[in-house]
């Protein structure tokens, strides 16, 4: 029978490509799109390795192909078309491909342009690619098994030599052989002391082919684990040791088991470089390459409105360290800490990517008119500096005057009704001239500093008749809370009771610490209650009970669990304040 085929190929030696045409036009085919597709075996290429170029044609007989420039790359063979068809429930698959097998002639990253093939008279073009072409690296020192020869060798490397905190670094175990093997088991892994280490579970696992000192080795990937430094320094990784399968050579070699030979790699060094110092004001702390968007859900809304603001985030660094961006807001915008919506870290094929999607409340305090724009801050170690990614352009934030704008004025700002006439008569001229003269005042003064003078001799006689009583310090004022939000607690109204404590807060905030409704803010407050020295737990205990009223009124928030413990934290915030500014 192989005789009969072998006389056939020799009568016929295009038969093949005959009957792929008769059943092309035989075959019930269904509608399918047609495309012409580039693709290499590999997206980096060590110079002195070769690598492999394809374009292929689906759904559709092409000829007129024309391959692009390939003046960068040695062509060892090409281009080699090859037509096949699959058939798959029913419905067939044509592909028509051209092949080439390149060697790189130089270093750095090219572009391989668009190749055209004329389809039922017009002419179809694929897309471009590029390849990055990098330096051979050292052969590393290898420890070769006893019997073994360096025909067969494993080998621990680093996509780079140098980094810095936080950047991604792949590690892979990579099997160089001459021989034929049967499987590869990995035995052990360096434990990655130093390092955030995620394994990747999808890499280029086909083989290549890389010469090294004049041999040429098929080369596969083992194993590729993502490393993250935590620390400057040299970092040491230590050695793997895989057991491979090699089969064993002779004319029964084919039939005996394969010998299993057990590999170990060479520890490899990485050198971590501390980030140029000092590090920009709202620094995220991520390292690598990121990316993000930004929408708001609203772009009109009243002083009674909370606008939410969400950021999708992505990158490649380590997402351990990144923190969320801080907004830089107009004072008469509020902002809280945003909360994690969605959070994900997962593989490309390539490399481990994080997102993050951020979710931010803001407040607005003044009506007016808001233009938003964030900006994310990161360092790029391809460039080394520090980036500064700025959101898209979002729409103009219209803000306009709700129910309860203006209802915490403090009462010292309200404008008196009647007002003094500017304009006075000389006599009242005379009368002010007079009432400014310091004579009288010294006059005026002199009996209140006699009486003084009188009380104050009464109260030394009599301090030695009470200095054996004990001393009783003054009660602190108790402040109790209003009859309005002891109803409003009994009746279980959470709005209506988080609205009057919000406006009780205010308005003794405002009277005490003699604040505008436009500096009525939490900073503002916290500062000068500093500057008074209260201490910080009143501090965080008032701010907790304004943030918590702020949420239950603007950001739907109103738990009505929480009420009776917030009322209880305000009044006794109150009174350690009020005792402190007294005192």
């Amino acid at each position: 029978m192989n005789c009969y085929l072998s006389n056939f190929y020799d009568l016929r030696p295009h038969w093949h490509a005959v009957m792929v045409a008769i059943l092309l036009c035989w075959l019930p085919r269904t509608a399918a799109s047609q495309s012409f597709e580039a693709g290499i075996n590999a997206r980096e290429v060590v110079l002195g390795s070769t690598f492999e170029l394809s374009f292929t044609l689906n759904d559709a007989q092409g000829n007129k192909f024309t391959p692009p420039d390939l003046g960068n790359f040695k062509i060892l063979t090409g281009p080699s078309e090859m037509r096949g068809m699959t058939i798959i429930n029913g419905r067939s698959t044509i592909k028509q491909s051209w092949t080439y097998e390149l060697e790189p002639r130089r270093t750095g990253t090219f572009s391989i342009g668009a190749a055209k093939v004329t389809v039922n008279g017009k002419q179809v073009e694929s897309q471009p690619l590029s390849v990055r072409i990098v330096s051979p690296r050292a052969r590393p020192n290898v420890n070769v098994p006893p019997g073994a020869t360096d025909n067969l060798f494993i080998t621990g490397e680093l996509d780079r030599t140098e980094a810095y905190p936080g950047q991604q670094v792949t590690w892979r175990i990579v099997l160089y052989t001459q021989l034929s093997i049967e499987g590869a088991d990995i035995i052990e892994l360096p434990d990655f002391d130093g390092f955030y280490s995620k394994e990747k579970r999808r890499f280029d696992t086909r083989v290549t082919y890389r010469t090294i000192s004049g041999k040429k080795y098929a080369v596969k990937v083992l194993h590729e684990e993502a490393l993250f430094p935590l620390e400057t320094g040299e970092i040491a990784i230590g050695s793997a040791k895989v057991r491979i399968g090699v089969e064993q050579g002779g004319h029964f070699g084919g039939f005996l088991m394969p010998k299993p030979v057990l590999f170990q790699t060479q520890p490899a060094v990485l050198q971590v470089k501390p980030l140029p110092a000092p590090p920009p004001e709202y620094f995220s702390g991520g390292v690598g390459q990121y990316d993000w968007s930004i929408q708001i859900d609203r772009d009109t809304l009243t002083t009674d409105d909370a606008l939410t603001l969400t950021m999708s985030i992505r990158g490649n660094g380590d997402a351990r360290r990144f923190a969320p961006p801080r907004l830089q807001l107009s004072d008469s915008l509020e902002v809280f800490e945003p909360k994690v919506k969605e959070e994900e870290e997962y593989e490309n094929g390539e490399e481990l990517v994080h997102t993050r999607v951020l979710e931010y409340v803001i407040l607005p305090k003044e009506p007016g008119t808001y233009q938003l724009r964030p900006a994310l801050i990161f360092f790029d170690p391809d460039s080394n500096r520090y980036r500064r990614l700025w959101g898209e352009m979002l729409p103009v934030i219209q803000v306009g005057k709700g129910a309860h704008y203006g209802l915490n004025a403090p009462v010292d700002t309200i404008a008196p009704l009647v007002q003094a006439p500017t304009d006075l008569p000389d006599i009242w001229d005379d009368l002010l001239g007079w009432f400014r003269s310091p004579v009288l005042w010294a006059v005026v003064a002199l009996p209140f500093l006699a009486w003084g003078l009188v009380a104050l001799f009464r109260r030394k006689r009599t301090a030695g008749h009470t200095s054996n009583a004990p001393a009783r310090a003054p009660a602190a004022p108790v402040v109790k809370p209003t009859r309005a939000l002891a109803d409003l607690l009994q009746a279980g109204a959470p709005r209506a009771f988080y609205d009057a404590l919000f406006k009780s807060l205010q308005h003794y905030l405002s009277a005490r610490l003699m604040l505008s409704p436009a500096q009525m803010t939490q900073e503002n407050v916290r500062r000068q209650l500093s500057e008074r020295n209260i201490p910080s737990g009143t501090i965080q205990d008032l701010l907790s009970v304004w943030q918590t009223c702020e949420q239950a009124l603007f950001a739907g928030q109103t738990q009505a669990t929480q009420m009776p413990a917030t009322l209880r934290s305000y009044e006794q915030a109150l009174q350690v304040l009020e005792k402190s500014l007294r005192s």
